[in-house]
C-alpha cells in the first residue's frame, strides 16, 4: 500500500518497513491519510510492532535529514536520548507510552541545543487491534522562551511586591477578593484562605467610611478610570492604619471589565508626620498672631509715653534755658531718640518677618532725598571732625518711580551705622546708574566711611538678626544688632542685593542696588518753592477736632495747636467725639485709634457712613503708636485719610497741617495740574495714584500703558506655566519683576495681590502651594477683566495727545 502526498515517504506492504504482511490493514489504509499528508507538524509513524515506518519532510528537516526510518522502538529511544537534556526521563516515558497505548498530549521535551518540542502521542486501533501510532512533534522553542520570560517577569514582579511596602490584591466587580499576594497578607495580618471570596470593603474599611469606599469603586467601574486615594483601614489585629491606594480595572480578552487590581502602601508614618506638620503650622501661625498682638501692644505701650517725652523735650527746648538745663534737654532728646530707634528696629524686623512690608511705587526726587539725608547727618555730626559727602551720577536727572520710603530707611540705617562708628574722617554717599534691564533702571548705591571697619571673618555675621561684628560693640556703641539685618531684607524685598566691598581710602563700604522706573520727566525746583511757601502759611481760621484720651499726649498736642494758633476742640472718648462731629463741621479730625467708648476705626466708619453728616468729607488723621502695616490697611479701609505714627515731632505734625489745612495752595496745585493736563482717568482705575504718579505727563503715561498692553498677557502665560510646573523660584523672580507694572496703569489692588503672592513665594513654597495657586488665579481673573479697560484708556490717551490744544 502506498502513502501519497508531497510530505510522505513511499512505503509498500512488501517493503521492509515492518508493515504486516498477514493481510491486516496497514495504518495508511485508515481514514487519517489526508491529515498525515497536510499537517504542518513533524510526524513519525510506528507500526503495531513499534518500528518506525514513515516520517514526513518536516520531521526530516528537524533531524537535518538523518531520520530514524526502520528503527525499532529500542533503537528509537537510543536515537533520541543523546539529543535531550541529560536528566530528562525520555526513556521511561516512551516505555510507559508503549505499554499503556493511551493518547498523550502536550509532552514538552527539552533538547540540549536549546530547542523545546511538544510531543503528542496518538495510538491507532482497527477495532480492538492495535495498528500502530502517530508521533507528532512541534517546535515550540519560541513559545517556550516567551512563557519562561513571562514566568520570570511574574516572579520578579511578585518578589518586588512582596519586598516593597506595597500590598497588592485583585477583586471582582463586587469587591470580593479573588487573588492576594504575600505582601498584602503581611500588611493585613490575614492569610490567603481567610481573604479569598471576602468583600474587601467589609473586611478593612470602618463602617462609617464604607459608603465612600463603595462610591470610589463605582466611579472606577462606571467611568473606567484608575483612582488614587488615601483611606484609613482596620487590620486583623484591630489596629488602624492609613494606606495610599492605587486601583485600576482588570479586563478579559474581549475588553470587558472583570474586576480590579489595587496596590496599597502603608503611609501611616507619613500621615502622622503630615498631621504633626499641620499642627506645627497652626501653632506657628498662632504664635505669629500672638507675636503680632504683642508687638502691637508693646508699640502702643512704649510709644505712647515716649511720644510725650519727645514732644515735651522739643517744647522745653524752645523755652529760655541756662547752659546746664540745655545740656539736660540735649541728653533727654538724645536718649529718647536712642530708645525710639531701638523700638523701631524691633518693630521693623518683626513687620518684615510677618510679611507686612509692602513696596509702594511712587514718583520721587532722588537728588532731594540724598541731599536731605546729607543735611540731616551733617547736623547730627555737629562739630565732630567728620566730613559727609554726596555724589550722584549726572545722568540721574529725572523723577524716578520706586519706594522712596524704603530707600530712605535703608540709607538712614547705613548712614546711622557710619555715623556711630566714625569719629573722624569721611562718610561718603554715591549713587550711579548701573544698567538697564527689562525697562528698569538699576542704580548702585555706596555708603562708605573711615570708621572702625569690619574684620573679614565677621562679614557673614553682620546681616544676621541681633548680631554685631564684635562682642564689645553693644557695650561701647549700643544698638540692637538689627540695623543691617533690616537693611538687607528691605533691599531684597525691592529686588536688589547688598554686599560689603573694599574701597581705597575707606574702612567700610556697603554697596547695594535697587531697580527703579524712569519717568523721563526732568527734575525742576518748583516743588521746593511750593513747600517753602506752604510752611509760611498760618492756620488761624481752621478748626480741628482732637480725639485723644492720654493726658500727656493731650498736653503735647494742645501746646502745638496753640503755637500754630489753630482753633481746636477736645474729645477724650468716642461718644463725646460723635456729639461734636454731629454738631458742626471741622476742617480736620486728629484722632487716636485707641479711644475709650468706641474704637477709632468704628468712629471713622461712622463719620463716612452718613452723607448728610457735616464731616463726611473731612480729612481724618489717625495718630497711633501701633506701627504695623495691618493697622494702616484697616485704617485706610475704614475711611481714615492719613496716619501719623507716634512718637511724632512738631515738624511732622506741621506737615499734616500744611497738607490738609491750606485750601488756597491745594486749589493752586490742582489748578496747575488741570491746566497742564486736562486728561481724566477712568474711575474704575486708581485715579488718585495715577494723578500723583504722572501729574501732567500723559505722554509718559501712554508709553507705560502701551508697554503693559503689549507684554502683560505673555507674562501671565509664563506665570501660568510656572504654576503648572511648580517652578516656585522662577515664579518668585517673575512676580517681583511684574509687580509694579499693574500700579503703573492704575491697577494698584493687583499690585497688592502680587506683593502678597511674592510674600508667599519667599517662604515655604510647598506648604503654601494651594494659596499661591489660588492667589494667582485671582490675579489672572482680574487681569482678564480689566485688560480691555486699560486698552480703552490707552486709546483715549493717544487721542488726547494727538488732538491739538485750542
Amino acid at each position: 500500500m502506498k502513502a501519497t502526498g508531497k510530505n510522505s515517504k513511499k512505503i509498500t506492504a512488501t517493503d521492509s518497513t515492518g508493515m504486516p504482511l498477514n493481510g491486516a490493514p496497514d495504518i495508511f489504509s485508515l481514514p487519517i491519510t489526508a491529515w498525515l499528508n497536510n499537517t504542518s507538524a513533524g510526524l513519525l509513524v510506528t507500526n503495531e510492532k513499534h518500528r518506525c515506518i514513515w516520517v514526513n519532510d518536516i520531521f526530516s528537516q528537524y533531524m537535518n535529514h538523518h531520520t530514524p526510518l526502520h528503527y525499532s522502538y529500542t533503537e528509537l529511544i537510543r536515537y533520541f536520548k543523546p539529543m535531550v537534556e541529560p536528566n530528562f526521563p525520555l526513556e521511561a516515558k516512551m516505555k510507559a507510552l508503549r505499554k499503556e497505548k493511551k493518547p498523550w498530549f502536550g509532552w514538552e521535551v527539552p533538547f540540549i541545543n536549546g530547542q523545546t518540542w511538544e510531543i503528542n502521542y496518538l495510538p491507532i486501533f482497527n477495532g480492538e487491534t492495535f495498528s500502530g501510532a502517530i508521533w507528532q512533534a512541534i517546535d515550540i522553542t519560541r513559545r517556550h522562551h516567551v512563557q519562561e520570560e513571562i514566568k520570570r517577569n511574574e516572579e520578579k514582579f511578585r518578589v518586588i511586591l512582596n519586598n516593597l511596602n506595597a500590598a497588592m490584591c485583585e477583586t471582582d466587580v463586587n469587591g470580593n477578593i479573588t487573588r492576594v499576594y504575600e505582601s498584602f497578607c503581611r500588611l493585613s495580618g490575614y492569610n490567603e484562605e481567610e481573604l479569598i471570596g471576602k468583600n474587601i470593603t467589609d473586611i478593612f474599611v470602618p463602617e462609617n467610611n464604607r459608603a465612600f469606599a463603595r462610591a470610589l469603586r463605582r466611579k472606577r467601574l462606571d467611568e473606567n478610570v484608575p483612582l488614587v486615594y488615601d483611606m484609613e483601614i482596620k487590620l486583623k489585629d484591630g489596629s488602624n492604619r492609613w494606606i495610599l491606594a492605587s486601583s485600576a480595572n482588570i479586563y478579559d480578552r474581549h475588553g470587558n471589565i472583570t474586576g480590579g487590581a489595587g496596590i496599597h502602601m502603608d503611609i501611616t508614618h507619613q500621615k502622622k508626620l503630615q498631621q504633626d506638620l499641620e499642627l506645627a503650622r497652626r501653632q506657628a501661625e498662632e504664635a505669629q498672631r500672638a507675636q503680632k498682638d504683642f508687638l502691637a501692644s508693646m508699640s502702643h505701650e512704649i510709644r505712647t509715653p515716649l511720644n510725650a517725652i519727645v514732644g515735651m523735650a522739643h517744647l522745653l527746648e524752645e523755652t529760655r534755658l541756662d547752659p546746664q538745663q540745655q545740656e539736660y534737654v540735649d541728653i533727654l532728646k538724645n536718649s529718647s531718640a536712642i530708645l525710639l530707634g531701638i523700638v523701631s528696629d524691633i518693630l521693623d524686623i518683626s513687620r518684615i518677618e510677618a510679611r507686612e512690608v509692602q513696596v509702594n511705587q511712587r514718583e520721587f526726587n532722588l537728588r532731594e532725598l540724598i541731599q536731605s539725608l546729607r543735611n540731616t547727618f551733617e547736623h547730627k555730626l555737629g562739630r565732630r571732625p567728620v566730613k559727609i559727602t554726596a555724589e550722584l551720577d549726572p545722568s540721574l536727572n529725572t523723577w524716578l518711580i520706586g519706594d522712596d520710603v524704603l530707600l530712605n530707611q535703608i540709607l538712614i540705617n547705613l548712614l546711622g551705622n557710619a555715623e556711630k562708628f566714625t569719629n573722624d574722617g569721611e562718610i561718603a554717599i554715591t549713587a550711579t546708574q548701573e544698567s538697564w534691564q527689562d525697562n528698569k533702571l538699576w542704580i548702585r548705591f555706596l555708603v562708605c566711611d573711615t570708621g572702625i571697619g569690619i574684620k573679614k571673618d565677621k562679614l557673614e555675621l553682620i546681616f544676621k538678626n541681633y548680631k554685631q561684628a564684635e562682642g564689645d560693640i553693644r557695650e561701647k556703641y549700643g544698638g540692637t544688632g538689627l540695623g543691617l539685618a533690616i537693611v538687607k531684607q528691605l533691599v531684597e524685598i525691592q529686588g536688589g542685593n547688598i554686599t560689603v566691598e573694599e574701597r581705597t581710602g575707606f574702612n567700610t563700604c556697603f554697596s547695594f542696588n535697587i531697580p527703579f522706573l524712569d519717568s523721563r520727566r526732568p527734575l525742576t525746583t518748583q516743588a521746593g518753592k511750593l513747600s517753602r511757601k506752604l510752611l509760611q502759611r498760618s492756620f488761624e481760621d481752621a478748626r480741628v477736632l482732637v480725639v485723644e484720651d492720654n493726658p500727656m499726649n493731650l498736653r503735647y498736642i494742645m501746646s502745638l495747636l496753640e503755637k500754630y494758633k489753630i482753633n481746636y476742640q477736645l474729645a477724650t472718648n468716642g461718644p463725646d467725639a460723635t456729639w461734636f462731629l454731629e454738631a458742626r463741621q471741622y476742617d480736620l479730625i486728629l484722632m487716636d485709634i485707641r479711644i475709650p467708648g468706641m474704637n477709632g476705626l468704628e468712629l471713622a466708619q461712622k463719620i463716612r457712613a452718613d452723607e448728610d453728616q457735616p464731616n463726611v468729607a473731612t480729612p481724618v488723621i489717625a495718630t497711633t503708636a501701633v506701627a504695623m502695616e495691618s493697622t494702616a490697611t484697616m485704617a485706610r479701609a475704614a475711611g481714615i485719610t492719613d496716619i501719623l505714627t507716634k512718637p511724632y515731632t512738631p515738624d511732622q505734625l506741621l506737615q499734616i497741617f500744611n497738607k490738609y489745612l491750606n485750601e488756597d495752595e491745594t486749589e493752586l496745585i490742582m489748578e496747575e495740574v488741570q491746566n497742564l493736563s486736562g486728561f481724566e482717568f477712568n474711575n474704575d482705575l486708581d485715579v488718585k495714584y495715577l494723578t500723583d504718579l504722572y501729574e501732567s505727563n500723559i505722554s509718559y503715561a501712554a508709553d507705560l500703558f502701551e508697554i503693559f498692553i503689549r507684554t502683560i498677557r505673555d507674562e501671565i502665560v509664563k506665570l501660568q506655566g510656572m504654576v503648572d510646573n511648580q517652578k516656585w523660584e522662577d515664579m518668585k523672580f517673575q512676580v517681583h519683576k511684574l509687580k509694579p507694572n499693574f500700579a503703573m496703569v492704575g491697577l494698584t489692588w493687583i499690585s497688592a495681590k502680587m506683593q502678597e503672592l511674592e510674600n508667599y513665594l519667599r517662604i515655604n513654597q510647598e506648604t503654601y502651594a494651594t494659596d499661591i495657586t489660588r492667589l494667582f488665579n485671582e490675579i489672572k481673573e482680574d487681569v482678564n477683566k480689566f485688560y480691555p479697560l486699560v486698552e480703552e484708556e490707552y486709546g483715549k490717551m493717544r487721542d488726547f495727545i494727538d488732538t491739538p490744544s485750542e
